[in-house]
């Protein structure tokens, strides 16, 4: 295979620059030929698909040769997970050359299994394992030889990036995890078309070497001295960062010692990413990025008011939605009320976090404002208030209530 891939593609081939010797994680650019360098002529066209249910998928057909000493190929399918792609075997056996198609008949029958695990985007290896004698079981390095046209591997989270994506940003806090634990520090996740980044700040810890845990997987060390430290993820890689492999959105986020954890981000997450299901607000972060961009918000403006409870005579407050052709704004505002933090829960998750505060003109009120795409000082919104019951609480207590019309 290697000579005929390298004789048909000769004149334009331009063979990839080596990535940075780092973890990678397979993504669409992983798409390409890849030569047995070890083997005569024998290679696999990897492909990196999407299904419909939204899972990442490799598809993998081997070329190699059978007993008889003629061409033969198998098929493999399976999912991604991190830098591997864990695949099913398949044979298909008994097929004539241009046979009609039959949907009555099936020639394909699973063999065995395939993983193939990249250590760079242009390098792997790959195990196989079947029951067919004379093939059994075995491993061999492949490399790649050919990229996906205007593609670039970088081996990070941003070459799966939608081209249309908008920029978005948001933070979440880490507290003390231990009543032993002073410091404090937070957690920064930004994405943009063509590049994205996450970082891990903390200050007030001892000196010395922890680790970043995302949804209970070390991610890296951050060092401290003098009390402050920082790890920065990027991807694509630059100096002095560490290639972001993984999203930390929906998940939880803390740093530990030889002990466990010292700070966390508790029961607040990022918005968006794969694993977020609840709570996606992050509490009273910046903002996020991941089902906002989707959503339909309409075209008609709509503005309530919120019912007093009764917990406070003089409380009031409004909710207000926005739609525009290039963005959409929805915020909540409360007054009367003591100055103080209120959470913000519509259709049962808290959302974010409302801080009353005395005005210049001695007014008290507080306001939690909400964007689409997001801005500085609001946050993304990424759910749509429309049909859902909007509650402000104090506590465990709603002193303001309201369902939110649905047009």
């Amino acid at each position: 295979m290697k000579k005929t891939i390298h004789f048909l593609f000769s004149v334009f081939l331009i063979i990839p620059m080596l990535a940075v010797a780092e973890d990678v994680i397979v993504t669409r650019n992983f798409t390409a030929l890849w030569d047995q360098p070890l083997h005569q002529n024998q290679g696999i066209n990897l492909q990196i698909v999407h299904q419909s249910a939204g899972e990442k998928v490799g598809v993998a057909y081997w070329f190699t040769y059978g007993d008889d000493m003629k061409s033969a190929w198998f098929i493999g399918i399976g999912p991604v997970v991190g830098d591997r792609v864990e695949m099913m075997l398949y044979e298909a056996t008994a097929v004539g050359f241009l046979e009609p198609s039959n949907p009555d008949d099936n020639p394909v029958g699973e063999i065995g299994t395939m993983t193939i695990e990249f250590s760079t985007c242009n390098s792997g290896e790959v195990a196989f394992s079947t029951g067919i004698t004379n093939i059994g079981s075995g491993s061999f390095p492949i490399e790649r030889i050919t990229d996906v046209h205007n593609t670039h591997c970088t081996g990070g989270v941003s070459d799966d990036t939608r081209p249309d994506t908008l920029m978005s940003e948001q933070r979440i806090g880490l507290m003390s995890a231990r009543q032993d634990i002073n410091g404090s520090g937070h957690a920064d996740f930004e994405e943009r078309a063509d590049r994205t980044e996450f970082s891990v700040e903390v200050e007030d810890l001892v000196d010395g070497s922890y680790r970043i845990m995302v949804g209970g997987i070390d991610r890296g060390e951050i060092m401290v001295a003098l009390g402050i430290g920082e790890t920065e993820f990027r991807s694509p890689v630059e100096a002095g960062k560490v290639l972001l492999t993984f999203d930390p959105r929906g998940e939880i986020i803390e740093v530990h010692d030889g002990q466990g954890a010292v700070l966390s981000s508790g029961n607040d997450v990022m918005a968006g990413g794969g694993g977020c299901t609840n709570n996606c607000g992050g509490g009273s972060g910046r903002g996020g990025s991941g089902g906002g961009p989707g959503l339909d918000f309409g075209t008609v403006d709509i503005e309530v008011e919120l019912n007093n409870q009764g917990v406070h005579a003089a409380a009031s407050g409004d909710a207000k939605l926005e739609p525009r052709d290039d963005r959409t704004d929805f915020s909540v505002e409360i007054e009367d009320v003591p100055v103080g933090s209120y959470d913000l829960r519509i259709g049962g998750d808290i959302v974010g976090t409302i801080e009353v505060v005395t005005m210049p003109d001695g007014s008290v009120e507080g306001e939690l404002e909400f964007r689409n795409p997001v801005e500085p000082g609001k946050q993304l919104l990424y759910f749509d208030p429309r049909g859902q019951q909007i509650d402000v609480l104090e506590g465990t207590t709603v002193i303001l209530e309201q369902l939110f019309p649905s047009g």
